[in-house]
């Protein structure tokens, strides 16, 4: 049987993460987007923190972003994703940068890059996006 103490953390793991509705567009161009999102206690891990589960997710709708703006929705297939550093949930903001490497007629390849005030690079993730029959 498993200790208590374990059973409590692994519970606590499974937390809401709010913080999204503080993330903006702040640059869209084809096959490229920007947004800046602003972390706040929402987003918060056990070790104090932005979670990486707040981090990837919105590494997707930024991924998403820039390869909708080819004109056709998207929805993720695949995602690799590398952390450098952690999101300080003091930090003011992170800046999202998103950029179509690959553009085919079935997929697009996106690549993500997160950055801290200070321009620090957290977070780089490639993300491979299927193409639906919806066009915009």
């Amino acid at each position: 049987m498993l200790k208590q103490a374990i059973i409590d953390q692994c519970t606590q793991d499974l937390c809401n993460i709010g913080g999204f509705e503080r993330t903006e567009l702040t640059h869209l161009e084809e096959g490229y987007a920007e947004c800046r999102a602003y972390p706040g206690p929402d987003c918060v891990n056990d070790v104090g923190t932005v979670h990486g589960g707040f981090l990837l997710a919105l590494a997707d709708q930024a991924a998403a972003t820039s390869g909708e703006s080819l004109g056709t929705v998207t929805v993720t297939l695949n995602m690799s994703a590398s952390f450098f550093r952690p999101g300080l949930v003091t930090d003011d903001y992170i800046d999202v940068k998103s950029r179509v490497v690959h553009a085919g007629s079935k997929t697009v390849v996106s690549e993500v890059e997160m950055f801290n005030p200070a321009g620090k690079l957290l977070f780089k993730g490639t993300f491979t996006l299927f193409l639906t029959d919806i066009k915009l």
